[in-house]
């Protein structure tokens, strides 16, 4: 009797508990969930230029279309200057790399932080359309 009674104790105690870590959750998920909401209606510098970049990127493919297309024509041209084969993946890689030469040289510059954020992206970008088994890309 008394190990039953005891055994209930326990079981109440361990329900007024989970009561209680449960509260503490919910509440943490509403504070979570209201920081969430100001952080979305708040966007981050972070995200303001990551948003500039996709906006800038957007604008320059309804211009000029896939970058494939340019990337290929330069890693094209610079094999020829260089006397050695260029992938168009690497046009933009280098170009990131001057993006980030040019920052050392003015920090508080934005245009290269979104122009090195753009060719990185591009990169990626290319690197997908390369590997693209219709090689529509090399013609």
């Amino acid at each position: 009797m008394v190990i039953l009674l005891f055994g209930a104790f326990t079981q109440q105690l361990k329900i007024m508990h989970s009561s209680q870590v449960i509260g503490k959750v919910e509440k943490t998920a509403m504070t979570c969930t209201a920081g969430l909401q100001i952080a979305n209606q708040m966007p981050t510098t972070t995200e303001q230029l990551f948003d500039e970049v996709v906006s800038i990127i957007h604008s320059r493919g309804a211009h000029y279309g896939h970058p494939i297309g340019q990337h290929k024509r330069i890693a094209e041209l610079w094999s020829a200057y260089l006397g050695y084969p260029i992938q168009p993946n690497e046009v933009a890689i280098c170009m990131c790399l001057v993006k980030i030469s040019r920052q050392a040289e003015d920090a508080g510059l934005s245009d290269n932080y979104k122009d090195a954020l753009g060719y990185i992206a591009i990169a990626k970008t290319i690197t997908d359309a390369m590997q693209d088994d219709t090689d529509d890309w090399k013609e």
